[in-house]
C-alpha cells in the first residue's frame, strides 16, 4: 500500500496546520469561551503543550521503529490481535471525525449562508470532492495543500487585524473569575479537540522524504506553534470583542468578521472567514480520508490504493446526515465525547507504545552492558 514516492516535511507540516487550524479556528472560540470564560486563551497554552508532547511521541516512535507508522510498530509491541484492536479504533474515530467536519460544513451553509438549500447537498459535494483529491494521491494532496494553507491563514489574520478597532482589552479581566477549574475543563476540550489529534499523523509520517531527520520534528513543531499561535489570536480576539457574550455566538469569528466597518468601504467581510472555514474543513476531510484508507488497507491487505475511497466516503456522507440529531446533540459529541474519546484512546496509546518502547531500549541496553 505504502508508495515508494513521498512528500517533503515541509509539505507534511502543511497538512498538519491543516488539519488541526482547519474548521477549528472557527468552531473552537465560541465553546471554549463558554467553558473557560476569560481564560480560555491559556486553556490553549496548557492544551499546545499536550499536543507538542503527543508530536514527541510519534516522532520518536517514527525514529526508533525505521519509519513505520502506528499500525505498524503496534504490531511489534503488542502483537498482531492488539495491533488489529487499535486499528479499528481508529477506523472507528476517523469515521466520526470525517462525518462531523462535513456535518460541520452543511450546517454552516444551511445556517448561515443558504438557509433553504438542504444539507446533503453540501455534506455530499464536501466529501466527493474530498474523495476525488484522495484519489489523486498524496504527492497532489501535499502540494495543493501548502497553497490552500496560505490561504486559510492569511484570510484568518486579516480578519484578526482588521477586528482591531473593536477589541476592548478590559474584557479579558477578571482572569480567574471560577478559579482554575474551568480553565483546565477547556484545556481538556482542545487537547482533545485539536492537538490530540496529532496522533493520527502517525500514520503519514512514513510518507514522508528524510532528508535530515532533525529537520521533520524541526518543521511539525513549527506547525504545532503555527496552528497554536492563531488559534489563541482568534480566541483573544473574539473574547475582547464580544466579552461575555463570546461563549454564545456560534461561529464567532464569523460573527465578528461581519462587525468589521472602516470608512463605509470595507464591510460584511465574513465571507472571508466562510472561504477559510470550507477550505479548512475541505483539507481536514480530505487527509483523515486518506489516512482512514492507508489503515483500512493495511488491514485488509489491499494492494490497490484507494479501492475502498468512494465506499468510505458513502458511509460517511450517511453518518453526517443521520448521527447527529440536532445542534445541540453535534455540540455534545464534538465537544465532549470526542475530545474524550482522541484523549483516552487515541493519545493512551501513543503513550503506552513509547513506554514500552523506552523499556524495551533500556532493556536491550543493560543486557549489553551484562555481556
Amino acid at each position: 500500500m505504502n508508495e515508494p514516492t513521498t512528500i517533503s516535511s515541509i509539505q507534511l507540516a502543511s497538512l498538519l496546520i491543516a488539519c488541526l487550524t482547519g474548521s477549528a479556528i472557527v468552531f473552537i472560540p465560541n465553546p471554549l469561551a463558554d467553558v473557560a470564560q476569560n481564560g480560555a486563551w491559556l486553556s490553549l497554552i496548557i492544551a499546545y503543550g499536550f499536543g507538542m508532547l503527543v508530536l514527541a511521541c510519534i516522532l520518536y516512535l517514527n525514529r526508533v521503529h525505521n519509519g513505520l507508522d502506528l499500525i505498524g510498530y503496534s504490531r511489534l509491541l503488542l502483537g498482531r490481535f492488539l495491533a488489529f484492536f487499535i486499528a479499528v479504533c481508529f477506523v472507528m474515530m476517523l469515521l466520526f471525525s470525517i462525518s462531523a467536519v462535513d456535518a460541520g460544513i452543511g450546517d454552516f451553509f444551511t445556517s448561515v449562508m443558504m438557509r433553504d438549500t438542504p444539507s446533503y447537498v453540501f455534506n455530499a459535494m464536501s466529501l466527493l470532492t474530498a474523495a476525488l483529491t484522495v484519489r489523486a494521491g498524496v504527492k497532489v494532496i501535499a502540494r495543493m495543500f501548502v497553497l490552500l494553507v496560505f490561504i486559510m491563514i492569511l484570510f484568518s489574520a486579516a480578519v484578526i487585524i482588521m477586528a482591531v478597532p473593536l477589541y476592548k482589552p478590559e474584557f479579558l479581566l477578571p482572569l480567574f473569575p471560577e478559579g482554575i477549574k474551568p480553565i483546565l475543563h477547556g484545556a481538556f476540550i482542545v487537547s482533545g479537540f485539536p492537538f490530540g489529534e496529532v496522533v493520527f499523523f502517525s500514520m503519514i509520517l512514513p510518507f514522508v522524504r528524510l532528508d535530515k531527520e532533525a529537520t521533520l520534528g524541526k518543521h511539525l513543531y513549527a506547525a504545532l506553534t503555527v496552528t497554536g499561535i492563531l488559534l489563541t489570536l482568534s480566541t483573544l480576539s473574539t473574547l475582547m470583542a464580544f466579552g461575555p457574550a463570546a461563549g454564545f455566538f456560534k461561529y464567532s469569528l464569523y460573527r465578528l468578521a461581519g462587525e468589521i466597518q472602516i470608512a463605509e468601504v470595507i464591510q460584511r467581510i465574513e465571507s472571508v472567514i466562510g472561504i477559510a472555514l470550507i477550505v479548512g474543513s475541505y483539507m481536514k476531510a480530505t487527509v483523515y480520508l486518506f489516512i482512514l484508507d492507508t489503515i483500512l488497507s493495511k488491514l485488509f491487505n489491499l494492494e490497490k490504493k484507494s479501492v475502498l475511497i468512494y465506499p468510505i466516503t458513502l458511509v460517511c456522507i450517511f453518518l453526517s446526515l443521520t448521527m447527529f440529531k440536532d445542534p445541540s446533540d453535534f455540540n455534545d459529541q464534538v465537544y465532549r465525547i470526542w475530545p474524550f474519546v482522541v484523549v483516552t484512546i487515541g493519545c493512551s496509546v501513543v503513550f503506552l507504545l513509547t513506554i514500552i518502547t523506552i523499556c524495551k531500549s533500556i532493556f536491550k541496553r543493560r543486557v549489553k552492558a551484562g555481556v
